[in-house]
């Protein structure tokens, strides 16, 4: 996680220091204001998709449950059908 943080730190300073160069400003501009965007744009969502991750945990967990304590007569119908067949 740390080499991926100094990654970031190398790539946002060398796009500052890119900007100072006299005609590449123009250029490298556009990518620091989408950047800054981008970054905006998750903190803004973060805590919709942090209540999103959790719900789709809570609800799978909860399935997980209702599966491990019912029947597979009540889950699989043909269960009951395949027993009465046979015997």
């Amino acid at each position: 996680m740390s080499t991926l943080a100094f990654i970031a730190a190398a790539a946002v300073l060398l796009l500052i220091v890119l900007a100072k160069i006299p005609g590449l400003e123009h250029t490298v501009r556009p990518l620091i204001d989408l950047l800054f965007s981008g970054i905006k744009f998750l903190a803004e969502n973060s805590l919709s998709w942090g209540i999103w991750l959790f719900k789709l945990l809570f609800s799978s967990h909860l399935e997980l449950l209702k599966h491990l304590l019912s029947p597979a007569e009540k889950l699989d119908p043909t269960v009951a059908l395949e027993a009465k067949n046979q015997g």
